[in-house]
């Protein structure tokens, strides 16, 4: 366990300027990785934040500045449920993004949710990540929820403590939706380059405060474990940062 720092607030004005950092985020740390190792593969979250940054990034310009064929897309956390299914991540990051780009169907790793044994398939993504990239993503993002809880690690979560799995089974959390999920576990932040947490409007303010500003408690605030990161930033819109004394 690496440990942990302070986090970075990035606060900016309103969803074009979070849209266009986030973006930027994703095209830089694309380049460096594909510079050095030949592909990227990055963590994509779900949830409603993500979703105008994937409209971006499928749309000129900014999908015209990605090495699309050497990219690869993974996710941080999957719903119980197949892949049409409208609480599914993977369907909205290829409903938003992976259907407008040139990316090969090869290059998509997606949870499968759909599983009748939710454990053993979360075993199986993980020997697929070891063997994709040594579990090592070049960038994660991750989406912060109401009750700070990122991936599908909710505050209480026994997972918050693993250090040996990187992908697990979660059965019935007490989340929205209620439904069973596979998420990462905290070591896979630890073993990634970047991480870059996500949030925006007033909803996620005492989150974002919480993630920011009290004493490292990921048991009970698993935004903490951001803070692990060799790399980490908290980018935020202006009402996300409402709550926060250092509001940038």
């Amino acid at each position: 366990m690496i440990a942990p720092t302070k986090v970075v607030l990035d606060v900016v004005e309103d969803e074009a300027r979070f849209v266009e950092t986030a973006a930027t985020a994703f095209v830089d740390a694309c380049r460096e990785a594909i510079a050095a190792r030949g592909k990227f593969v990055v963590a994509l979250t779900g949830g409603s934040t993500p979703v105008p940054v994937h409209r971006a990034l499928g749309a000129a310009p900014w999908k015209d500045r990605i090495d699309w064929p050497r990219v690869h897309v993974v996710f941080g956390d999957e719903r119980a449920v197949p892949p049409h299914d409208a609480r599914s991540n993977f369907g909205a990051a290829k409903r938003d993004l992976i259907d407008h780009v040139p990316l090969p169907a090869s290059n998509v790793h997606r949870m499968l949710g759909e599983s009748t044994d939710l454990a053993a398939a979360a075993r199986d993504y993980e020997r697929a990540l070891v063997e994709l990239c040594d579990a090592k993503m070049d960038l994660i993002f991750v989406g912060l929820g109401k009750d700070a809880h990122i991936f599908s690690l909710f505050p209480g979560s026994p997972m918050i403590r693993e250090e040996k799995s990187l992908v697990v089974a979660e059965i019935d959390p007490p989340m929205d939706p209620a439904v069973s999920r596979i998420t990462f576990t905290p070591p896979m932040i630890d073993r990634a380059a970047r991480v870059l947490g996500i949030a925006t409007g007033a909803g996620k303010s005492e989150a974002v405060r919480r993630a920011v500003e009290d004493a490292d408690d990921p048991s009970r605030v698993p935004a903490h474990l951001i803070r692990r990161a060799r790399a980490a930033r908290l980018l935020v819109d202006r009402a996300a940062a409402s709550g926060s004394k250092t509001r940038g």
